[in-house]
């Protein structure tokens, strides 16, 4: 049988569920109750260590349905054996009764069948062989009341991670929709210059070519980083990139750059903003000159794209609605405002101080 392996991130063992082991301890009420020897003391000490390893076996594999499906059937056999042997043993149901939906992934119709199968069972071992007795029905609504629970708990749980996955997808959606945007506009500017200038400058033409393949070679690092989710994206360096990908298309640039101490995080989607809105400045504007700001004000740091292009009213695209995600995700503001040109303008909030300004 192959051993299986420890979980981790969020499906980690949850270890707060060894609170109700706590109530097991009813098992040694009757040998105490009794005075009895010690063969009995021994025999529940057994099957308590059996039923708490157990127990911690599905704590810590609780998200494995088909782990938890062969638990719960062991915790079963324990536990109706030992109330066989002694009354006090159906304390041990209860605990099945809470591992018995995770067996089942939480589905509702099926949560609610194994659970009340559980209670059954104790109902009906309890009704052969110690009759004329309330604890069942204390054992049995206590059972539905933790099995309802976790349930609810691991249905809550499926939801959360399924949040994750999609904001994960859109996440990686957003970095490739900023990466390949972006260097694929550049690529198929640097081919066309290439183009023209075949035959009146060979050797401008061939520098080109391999321009792009330097950036395509830099594009698809990036992609790899990007879908790894490990990219650290420089805002000075992006600055550099927007400059050479303009001047290369024939546009002049301004920089009015302020190197602000930024958290990472926010360093690193004010370089995709910037790359965003340098792609539509490429695509779209038809400019002739464009201005890139960056500086402090009080605790804010912002950052200013315009152009001198064709302005207009524009429809939020994907490009924009990622820009205005990204910001918002970080406590941001991102604005546009159009008429001789466009300018984009994206406020985020800084906890460092300006390092100064770099001419």
């Amino acid at each position: 049988m192959k051993w299986p392996t420890l979980p981790t991130g969020p499906e980690k063992p949850s270890w707060a569920g060894l609170f109700g082991t706590v109530g097991l301890v009813y098992v040694f009420w009757d040998p105490y109750r009794l005075g009895a020897a010690w063969p009995e003391w021994l025999w529940t000490g057994v099957a308590f260590a059996v039923f708490t390893a157990l127990n911690v076996f599905a704590l810590i594999y609780w998200s494995r349905r088909r782990v938890m499906l062969r638990v719960c059937i062991a915790m079963a056999i324990v536990a109706v054996a030992f109330t066989a042997y002694r009354p006090n043993g159906v304390i041990f149901f209860i605990i099945v009764a809470g591992a018995a939906p995770l067996a089942v992934g939480g589905h509702l119709t099926r949560s609610a069948a194994v659970i009340t199968g559980v209670v059954l069972l104790l109902l009906a071992e309890w009704w052969l062989l110690w009759p004329h007795s309330a604890v069942p029905y204390i054992v049995a609504a206590e059972s539905f009341l933790i099995g309802g629970a976790v349930t609810f708990a691991v249905r809550q749980q499926k939801s959360l991670r399924l949040a994750l996955k999609t904001a994960e997808r859109e996440r990686i959606a957003r970095d490739l929709h900023d990466i390949l945007g972006h260097t694929l506009s550049v690529i198929a500017l640097k081919a066309e210059l290439a183009s023209r200038l075949l035959e009146q400058n060979p050797a401008r033409a061939k520098a080109e070519i391999e321009d792009v393949a330097r950036v395509t070679r830099g594009a698809l690092s990036e992609v790899r980083e990007a879908i790894a989710g490990y990219r650290g994206d420089d805002l000075a360096a992006e600055v550099e990139r927007a400059k050479a990908t303009l001047e290369t298309a024939g546009i002049a640039v301004e920089r009015r750059y302020d190197a602000v101490a930024l958290p990472v995080a926010h360093e690193r989607v004010l370089a995709l903003v910037l790359r965003e809105a340098i792609t539509n400045v490429l695509r779209h504007a038809q400019a002739t000159r464009c201005c890139v700001t960056l500086e402090r004000k009080d605790d804010v740091c912002h950052l200013i794209v315009s152009d001198d292009g064709r302005g207009g009213a524009h429809r939020e695209g994907s490009g924009m609605r990622g820009i205005r995600e990204r910001v918002a995700a970080i406590g941001g503001t991102a604005a546009w405002s159009t008429g001789s040109g466009t300018e984009l303008t994206v406020a985020v909030p800084i906890s460092t101080p300006s390092l100064g300004a770099v001419e």
